[in-house]
């Protein structure tokens, strides 16, 4: 009886509500307006910030079909740049999983399947420094539109054009600062730009492609020397055997040197070169944004391009201010902010007991 009495009552509310009155409320709700003035506000605030929708225009980017982006994509994908053969860059950075893993935390070395990549991937209990969970104390960064980034690479910044100049990569005569040289001073190995700076530092780390056995006392240099030997199939490579391999025809190919000697051309500072070049030729940016900015009104929605005043308009203007950091065509000033993120991992070893990660 009571069910009864509340399903009747609530049907004559719900009959008293219809009609007129729910047209009216609709009608007069701003979110379902037509608003006249929204792309012509819109496109005032795309002029004054100077946007154009691409944040590659202006850069000298590889094709993927270029034969050096080739070799960087092979030599990407090969675990024999891994120090004991169970990983390589692809391991952390897919480009089936948005250039990265999938993964809170990556599992690079001593996986307890090596081929298995992204969700799934846990490191094997009889693994160096097994405490139940991944060994990379950071998140695997996107390869995706890598080659954009101006100022910094890395999460801590610790590959950084010294001269910030834009569209540059730091060769503006002052040089790119890598972790094998002094804080703020040039490394004259990092290469013509950040992406291929940073390229060299995988292969080094314990716990993304080194492993802690192999190359076990060697500094980054020799470990980068050991692997081009290795690669190249001449030398003495320590922590692991010569490998057969086809190699040196790619890299006559990727290089363009079709006399080129092993020992000429399979150098770490090409095997950066290339890997810098694969990842630069992974450009993304044709979206609706840059769609609309560049003349199509029609491309996104009423309500994205609310979303995109706020986004785009400072505080006094009625806006969310969210361009004051994630700012430009790339979205992001480059800078770094304290935003209170919790530590997830292992640490980088920083603290009294080697067990923080200050960032």
């Amino acid at each position: 009886m009571i069910k009864s009495t509340f399903l009747g009552a609530l049907t004559l509310f719900l009959v008293a509500c219809s009609g007129d009155d729910i047209e009216e409320d609709v009608s007069t709700d701003p979110v379902d307006q037509v608003d006249t003035t929204l792309d012509s506000d819109l496109r005032a605030i795309i002029v004054k910030q100077a946007l154009t929708g691409d944040p590659s225009i202006g850069r000298a980017l590889p094709d993927i079909e270029e034969p050096k982006a080739q070799l960087g994509m092979k030599l990407f994908f090969t675990k024999s740049l891994g120090g004991d053969f169970d990983s390589a860059c692809v391991t952390c950075h897919h480009p089936m999983l948005g250039g990265g893993d999938d993964l809170v935390l990556p599992i690079g070395v001593d996986a307890e399947i090596d081929d298995l990549l992204g969700p799934g991937r846990l490191h094997n209990v009889n693994g160096d420094h097994f405490d139940g969970g991944p060994t990379v104390p950071r998140n695997s960064p996107t390869t995706f539109n890598v080659a954009l980034w101006d100022d910094y690479l890395f999460h801590d910044g610790r590959v950084e054009s010294l001269g910030k100049t834009p569209k540059m990569g730091g060769k503006d005569g002052l040089g790119i600062r890598t972790p094998d040289v002094p804080f703020e001073q040039s490394d004259g190995y990092a290469g013509d730009n950040l992406v291929v700076a940073q390229a060299r530092f995988p292969v080094t780390s314990d716990e993304e492609m080194k492993n802690f056995s192999n190359f076990g006392g060697t500094d980054n240099h020799q470990v980068r020397e050991n692997l081009e030997q290795r690669l190249g199939d001449y030398g003495n490579p320590l922590g692991g055997k010569l490998i057969v391999n086809n190699w040196l025809a790619e890299f006559r190919e990727g290089f363009a040197e079709p006399d080129g000697t092993a020992e000429e051309l399979i150098t770490f500072d090409n095997i950066a070169k290339a890997i810098g070049e694969y990842e630069s030729s992974q450009i993304f940016v044709d979206t609706p944004w840059k769609a609309y900015v560049q003349g199509d009104d029609s491309a996104i929605s009423d309500v994205a391009k609310r979303g995109a005043k706020l986004f785009f308009s400072a505080y006094e203007d009625g806006g969310a201010n969210c361009s004051a950091c994630h700012s430009g065509d790339f979205f992001t000033d480059e800078d770094f902010h304290v935003i209170g993120m919790a530590q997830i991992g292992r640490g980088k070893g920083d603290g009294e007991y080697g067990t923080e990660d200050f960032g």
